[in-house]
């Protein structure tokens, strides 16, 4: 990871900002594990997540997938 083809920080880049929030701990384990064994930053893998997640609220039966107030 430490090479000189790494892409700048997109922390600092004005095209993106940060999230953050808190998720049950069994699910951001299998989350984290997901994404290595992908090979994906945690990073691309929250993105490709809510691309999909934005997808699915958009659909006709986007009320099936609410998930709202549920634990």
């Amino acid at each position: 990871m430490g090479n000189s083809t790494e892409v700048p920080a997109k922390r600092h880049d004005p095209n993106y900002i940060q999230l953050s929030g808190d998720v049950r701990k069994e699910l951001g384990l299998q989350f984290k594990a997901a994404c290595t064994l992908k090979q994906l930053s945690i990073g691309e893998g929250l993105e490709e997540a809510i691309e999909m997640w934005l997808k699915a609220q958009q659909s006709p039966s986007s009320s099936k997938n609410s998930r709202k107030g549920d634990k």
